[in-house]
């Protein structure tokens, strides 16, 4: 990292301090914004002319800055050619593995450990989002709480940005490798690889062989399969030795009743056979009955339509509704807070305005999100998915977001270019 590289930083953040973390292509920074700690990601020297990088760090923080979930970490705002994150203390799961050998030895340290990072990825592809990159080193565990905070979006995959320049070869999918198509199983795959990795029970191999299979069709097809698997399994085990105790009683009963008989013979059915008759196995797949109506009986011109995607013209609707919404909100919550800011009116008594305004928004947008509810737009389009809808409405609050933020920062460093009002679209 040269000096001046440094010094260029701190020009605008006069406290940044260069972190030990390995990038090819950024450096990275904590700093001091608006009080409160943040981590910036910068490109180096050499990339920062390449428009590939550059669209690349553009592309990582329209994706991010959309996205809100608690074990994601929160994209805040970009510059020419850097971009900020909330800072998070912790260390990468490569660090926390060797700082903490028998954490994962431990089958409920491991589930919770999977269960939050299931759960951000399942969020990622419930927005369209393939990461493409999950490994420990994108993995944060957070000192309070050991909590997951998956963080680079700059390799993932999404209908808008089709387009992905790396990726680390020990994790990636054998699709991933050969330059085929991705999708929500190439991360399954990486579950997988990054399990083998952690010193957990052998209770987790099946999972691990499942998620790894070359085949996507045969490795899990969602997050959420891998998290029922896991709670099945657990539950699994409490079968077996709820029945390893039931027997163990029985067996015992049965000896004492035994010794208690003479030698008449038995004429009625054995305690034993009654066993096999009233304590089948738990776990065992019901008998199949002949009288069960087999699976899609319902007439064919009964059945609903199948879902279909939103066309440019209605996308180019519901925007145009989300921002007449979004519209006098903004300008009631937002407009106001935001000219005090760039009118001078912080000093150090306020110098966590960035946290203010911060709830600001969170405020607005749940007054937005309130009439999205209310007016249930995606009913006017009954064969599409809601979801679809709903991520449509997402971004124009991610756009008008964006667009404020970087009024704000472009007061601070008048080289930050603004982006286009949303509203003059």
């Amino acid at each position: 990292m040269e000096t001046s590289s440094f010094s260029e930083i701190q020009h605008t953040f006069p406290d940044a301090e260069l972190l030990p973390v390995e990038g090819s292509t950024c450096n990275c920074y904590r700093v001091h914004h608006y009080g409160k700690l943040h981590f910036l990601k910068r490109l180096k020297p050499e990339f920062r002319t390449d428009p590939r990088y550059v669209a690349s760090l553009q592309k990582e923080f329209e994706i991010g800055y959309r996205l809100e979930h608690p074990h994601l970490v929160r994209y805040v705002s970009k510059g020419e050619d850097y971009l900020m994150t909330e800072y998070v203390d912790g260390e990468t799961l490569s660090q926390f593995v060797v700082s903490h050998p028998d954490y994962f030895k431990s089958k409920k340290n491991t589930n919770l450990f999977l269960s939050q990072l299931l759960d951000v990825l399942g969020y990622l592809h419930s927005h369209q989002v393939v990461h493409l990159d999950l490994k420990p080193d994108n993995i944060l565990i957070t000192r309070i709480g050991n909590d997951v905070k998956l963080t680079d979006l700059g390799y993932c995959y999404t209908d808008t940005y089709t387009d992905t320049m790396g990726r680390t070869d020990k994790y990636a999918a054998p699709e991933q490798l050969q330059g085929s198509q991705v999708d929500a199983r190439t991360d399954i795959y990486a579950i997988g690889k990054i399990l083998e990795t952690l010193p957990c029970p052998t209770i987790y191999n099946k999972v691990i062989a499942r998620c790894t299979a070359p085949d996507p069709s045969k490795r899990y097809q969602t997050a959420d399969e891998i998290l029922y698997d896991i709670n099945h399994q657990k539950r699994y085990y409490r079968y077996v030795a709820l029945f390893v105790v039931v027997v163990a009683v029985l067996a015992v009963c049965i000896a004492l009743l035994t010794h208690q008989q003479d030698a008449t013979p038995v004429t009625q059915e054995s305690p034993t056979d009654s066993i096999v008759h009233t304590h089948k196995d738990p776990l065992a797949l019901p008998e199949k009955n002949q009288d069960v109506k087999p699976h899609n009986t319902i007439p064919q011109d009964q059945r609903p339509a199948p879902m279909i995607s939103l066309t440019e013209s209605q996308r180019h609707e519901i925007r145009h509704y989300a921002l007449r919404v979004i519209r006098p909100v903004y300008e009631r919550m937002i407009v106001p807070v935001v000219k005090r800011i760039n009118g001078g009116e912080y000093n150090e008594k306020i110098m966590y305005v960035r946290d203010s305004l911060d709830k600001v928004f969170v405020a607005a947008n749940e007054e937005v999100r309130a009439v999205f509810r209310k007016d249930a737009i995606e009913n006017r389009y009954p064969h599409v998915s809601p979801l679809e809808v709903s991520n449509e409405e997402n971004n124009a609050i991610g756009d008008v977001m964006y667009y404020y933020d970087q009024l704000i920062m472009h007061h601070q460093d008048s080289g930050i270019k603004i982006p286009p009002n949303p509203f003059e679209e």
